[in-house]
């Protein structure tokens, strides 16, 4: 005799819920996940879906659970299961005091950051800030910044920025320097569903108007205006978690104006970036980021460089704007390990290798400048994307040191 039987079936989902988002449409929630009702329980798809909805950057943390279901199509040989995800949220409004501190400068002001608007994720940022006097004028920056990501539920991205600043450049002469730029891009996810990551591409077009004031030297007052125009394709593979993230990113960038579009200067400006974030097995908590990016343009850009080295997002340890050029070589490792406890708190080592060139082929001839130093994050898991941050650099070029303070990751 021989005995047997038919396996139990597996499990199918029969409604997928959501719990905790308050604000959060069940729409952006649906687009990002990788299961639908009717679908074969699969715990490996429903924690992709989980990391998919915790990539959004908007919650504290995501976690899912299952259940049995009373509620199926009628058969003898099915079980069904409801899949719930459980999110917690972020504040989503924040006015914060911006407070900068590089070296012997100190810039104060304050931002509106929104994230989340209506829960479907469209964000805005404005931001006044004061940058003192120099040669008793005072410098000030605006910018307010929009994004409406998938609109109406599609695969397309619209984003609009606004931004005015002013400043004296005291490289040749004194010369007040004023600029106005107005820019609006649009871009798509090339995946089908319009998740937020994978392939993209975009273009962009933009308005930058200069004025001139020449206080002393040999120069004449004058003013400058470009329309410019930019497309860009990369992608998209960050992974956000509690603490840190992991993944990577890369693309590239052209702009270019001509007079034929009505502009006063002609360029041409690629870009090309790399962005990586390694996470550890054994350190999870742990991360080494890198970052590379190469640029280039074949003129300058509104009368000056096209690219600039020396910041607290570039090159650590020397002065604003050290280096000035039209290509532009930057490499960047952080290592990040958390406070024992307190993963809240993590201590960062970090090395800055980068320089400009006047031509292209000076990369082949001219040494990289060298920073390195320490630092400090403070991750403010209760707001979106708000780390304080804390560094002290040495540049080794210069032989000096710079202090450095903000409230966001460097990349």
């Amino acid at each position: 005799m021989c005995c047997w039987s038919l396996p139990p079936a597996a499990a199918i989902i029969n409604e997928i819920r959501y719990e905790g988002n308050d604000v959060t449409q069940i729409s952006i929630l649906n687009r990002e996940i990788y299961i639908k009702e009717g679908d074969v329980v699969d715990e490996v798809s429903i924690e992709k879906s989980r990391q998919a909805i915790m990539d959004l950057g908007i919650f504290k943390t995501v976690t899912f659970y299952l259940e049995d279901s009373e509620l199926g199509i009628e058969s003898d040989n099915e079980d069904f299961t409801n899949v719930v995800f459980v999110i917690e949220e972020k504040y989503y409004m924040l006015v914060l005091p911006r407070l900068t501190l590089d070296d012997d400068e100190v810039y104060y002001g304050i931002q509106l950051r929104w994230d989340n608007i209506g829960g479907v994720n469209h964000k805005i940022r404005v931001l006044f800030q004061n940058r003192g006097v120099t040669q008793g004028i005072d410098e000030k920056r605006s910018r307010f910044r929009y994004s409406y990501p998938n609109v109406n539920g599609s695969a397309y991205n619209v984003g609009v920025r606004i931004q005015e600043n002013n400043w004296v450049d005291e490289a040749d002469g004194v010369i007040h320097r004023q600029d106005e730029t107005y820019n609006i891009s649009l871009s798509r996810w090339l995946n089908d569903e319009g998740r937020n990551r994978g392939w993209f591409m975009g273009g962009s077009v933009s308005h930058q108007y200069r004025d001139n004031e020449v206080i002393e030297g040999a120069e004449l007052s004058d003013t400058l205006e470009a329309v410019i125009m930019g497309v860009e394709t990369g992608y998209v593979s960050v992974s956000d978690f509690e603490y840190n993230r992991g993944g990577k990113s890369y693309g590239y960038r052209l702009e270019f104006s001509h007079k034929s579009i009505n502009s006063d200067v002609f360029f041409t400006k690629h870009f090309l970036y790399y962005k990586s974030y390694y996470r550890f097995h054994d350190y999870p908590l742990s991360n080494l980021n890198v970052q590379s990016i190469l640029g280039h343009a074949n003129n300058d850009i509104l009368g000056a460089s096209a690219f600039t080295l020396g910041s607290r997002d570039d090159l650590r340890g020397y002065e604003n704007d050290r280096f000035n050029g039209n290509t532009m070589l930057l490499t960047n490792i952080e290592y990040m390990f958390p406070h024992d406890g307190y993963p809240i708190i993590r201590y960062v080592g970090f090395l800055d290798v980068g320089n400009t060139y006047d031509e292209l082929s000076d990369i082949l001839h001219k040494p990289l400048h060298l920073g390195v130093g320490v630092g400090l994050r403070w991750k403010i898991r209760a707001f979106v994307n708000l780390d304080l941050r804390a560094d002290l650099g040495y540049g080794v070029t210069d032989s000096d040191y710079r202090f450095t303070f903000g409230t966001r990751n460097m990349f």
